[in-house]
C-alpha cells in the first residue's frame, strides 16, 4: 500500500505541476465515473478439461483528470475497483488502477510522449494478466532531413506463456534509438538499434537478452523505378542456459511505379540464423504488389517460397508462402466501417515463447462498425492467427481463432451501456500445453456526468490489433 500511495503522490504531483504551467488557454478538468460491469466466462482457466465457469462483478469509481495546452497535453485516470468473483470467493478485492498519458514539446524541434500504467491487480492470480508500465519516446528534427527517434518502455508483467500455457511474472525493459535521413523525394536512408531484456522472478527459458541493430536504404533510378533494401543482425542469448540465437538477415527490393498509389515489385530476401545446435539457411524470392493508400494504410502482398536449407536435423524443404502486410479502412457510408488488418512473417519467437526459436506466422483479422440508431452502434470481428514453431523437437503449430460482437448504446447524456461477446478456439501440437475454447459475456454501465476532456486520438493500426487479437487475458 506504501508504493501505491508514493505512485499516487508522484502522479498528482505531476499534473498539479503541469495545471500550474497552463496560460488563458489551456483547458482543465476533473471528472468521477462510476462504473458497474459483469462478466461471465466458461472456461476461466482455459483448460481443454474440467472447465471452470465464473461470474466476476466490478464495482470502480474513476476519477479523471485532464490538461490541455498548447505545448502540455495530460490526461490523468485513477480508479479503485472492487472485484467480486461468485466462485472463487478469496480472490475478491480492491485493487488500484492508474493511467498517465501526456505530450510535451519542452523545444522547437522535439517531441515528446510519456505514460505510466499501474494496474492494480499485483497479486499473481493464475487465469488473470496484468502490466505495470512505464515509457517515454521522442522525436528530434536536427536539420531539414534528419530526425532522431528515441525511447525506452518498462514492463512488469504477469500472464500466461504461449510456450507452456503457465502465468509467469517477468520484467521487460525495451530501448530504441534511430536516424532517419531523407536525400530525395523518394529517397531516405534509416539507421536504428534495440536492447532489450526480459527477465522472470524464477529462472525460466524464455528469459533472454538481445540486441539488434538495423539498416534501411531507398533509392530510385527515376521517377518509375526504384529500389530498397534492408539489413539486420540480431544477437540473443537466454540467460538460464548456454542457448543463443544469431540471425543475419536481409533483402533487396526492385519497385516498378504502376501508378500514384500502386507498385509491383521482385524481391529476394535472405536470412541466416544459427543456435547451440544447428544452422538455417532461409532463401526466399518472391514477386508482389503495394497499393498505399495513405502514409499509414495499405496493402502489400506477395508470393514466393521459402527454401529451408537446415543442419543437424535433415528437415530441408520449400515451402509457399504469402507475404502479406495489410491494413485499409473502407468507410462504406457515414454509418459504416469496416477495418481490416493482416501480417505475415518469420523471425525469431517473441518474448512469451523465445526459446522456441524461428516460426513462421500469419495473422488476419477484421472489424465491422456499424450505427444501428442514433444512440446505438454495433460491432462484429473476426481475426485468425497460426504460428509454426520449427526449430522445435517436433514441429509445433499453433492455431486461434477469436470472434466478437457488441453492442454500444447512449440511453442518456450521462449513461453509456457496453456489451459484447468473445469466442475463442485454440489448437496446438505442442507437449506442454492443451487445446481449449472459451466464451465470455461482457456487460459495462459508465455514469459519466459530463464529457471529459481526453487527448485527441485517431483510430490506429495498434488499435485495432490490440482489439481484434486479445485472446489471453
Amino acid at each position: 500500500m506504501y508504493t501505491i500511495f508514493r505512485f499516487m503522490v508522484l502522479i498528482f504531483g505531476c499534473v498539479w505541476a503541469f495545471a500550474g504551467q497552463g496560460h488563458a488557454r489551456a483547458v482543465f478538468q476533473v471528472l468521477p465515473v462510476l462504473s458497474v460491469s459483469e462478466e461471465y466466462q466458461d472456461n476461466y482457466f482455459s483448460t481443454g478439461t474440467d472447465k471452470q465457469e465464473e461470474f466476476i462483478t466490478t464495482y470502480a469509481l474513476q476519477f479523471s483528470a485532464g490538461i490541455l495546452e498548447e505545448k502540455h497535453r495530460l490526461y490523468l485516470s485513477y480508479s479503485p475497483e472492487y472485484k467480486d468473483y461468485r466462485n472463487l470467493n478469496d480472490r475478491d478485492r480492491l485493487g488500484h488502477y492508474v493511467t498517465l498519458t501526456g505530450e510535451i514539446t519542452p523545444a522547437r524541434h522535439t517531441d515528446l510522449t510519456y505514460g505510466l500504467v499501474y494496474d492494480g491487480d499485483s497479486d499473481n492470480l493464475e487465469g488473470e494478466s496484468r502490466s505495470h508500465q512505464a515509457y517515454v519516446s521522442g522525436t528530434s528534427q536536427t536539420g531539414k532531413s534528419t530526425r532522431l527517434t528515441y525511447g525506452h518502455q518498462y514492463e512488469d508483467r504477469f500472464d500466461r506463456q504461449s510456450r507452456t500455457g503457465d502465468y509467469k511474472e517477468h520484467a521487460r525493459n525495451t530501448s530504441r534509438a534511430g536516424v532517419h535521413h531523407q536525400y530525395g523525394p523518394k529517397n531516405h536512408v534509416r539507421v536504428t538499434f534495440l536492447y532489450e531484456f526480459d527477465s522472470y522472478e524464477n529462472p525460466d527459458p524464455d528469459a533472454y537478452t538481445r540486441y539488434e541493430p538495423a539498416g534501411y536504404v531507398s533509392y530510385w533510378f527515376s521517377p518509375g523505378y526504384g529500389m530498397d533494401a534492408n539489413l539486420s543482425y540480431e544477437d540473443r542469448d537466454f540467460d538460464d542456459t548456454l542457448d543463443y540465437t544469431r540471425t543475419l538477415s536481409g533483402d533487396v527490393r526492385f519497385i516498378k511505379t504502376v501508378s500514384k498509389t500502386f507498385d509491383t515489385y521482385v524481391k529476394y530476401r535472405h536470412s541466416y540464423s544459427e543456435t547451440q545446435d544447428l544452422t538455417h539457411h532461409i532463401f526466399h524470392p518472391s514477386v508482389g504488389f503495394d497499393w498505399q493508400v495513405t502514409e499509414d494504410a495499405g496493402i502489400s502482398l506477395g508470393a514466393g517460397a521459402l527454401i529451408h536449407d537446415w543442419s543437424g536435423n535433415g528437415s530441408d524443404s520449400v515451402d509457399p508462402f504469402l507475404d502479406i502486410d495489410a491494413y485499409k479502412i473502407f468507410s462504406f457510408s457515414p454509418k459504416t466501417r469496416l477495418s481490416l488488418t493482416g501480417t505475415s512473417g518469420y523471425a525469431p519467437a517473441g518474448d512469451q515463447a523465445a526459446s522456441l526459436g524461428f516460426t513462421t506466422y500469419y495473422q488476419a483479422g477484421a472489424q465491422l462498425n456499424h450505427h444501428l440508431f442514433k444512440q446505438v452502434t454495433s460491432s462484429l470481428s473476426a481475426a485468425f492467427r497460426r504460428d509454426e514453431y520449427q526449430e522445435t523437437t517436433a514441429d509445433r503449430e499453433d492455431t486461434r481463432v477469436i470472434l466478437g460482437a457488441g453492442l454500444a448504446w447512449q440511453p442518456l447524456k450521462w449513461m453509456y451501456v457496453n456489451f459484447s461477446y468473445s469466442f475463442v478456439d485454440f489448437t496446438t501440437t505442442g507437449a506442454f500445453r492443451e487445446d481449449y475454447t472459451d466464451n465470455r459475456l461482457f456487460l459495462k454501465i459508465d455514469l459519466v456526468p459530463e464529457t471529459p476532456v481526453r487527448m485527441a486520438t485517431d483510430p490506429s493500426r495498434q488499435t485495432l490489433e490490440d482489439t481484434l487479437f486479445r485472446w489471453e487475458r
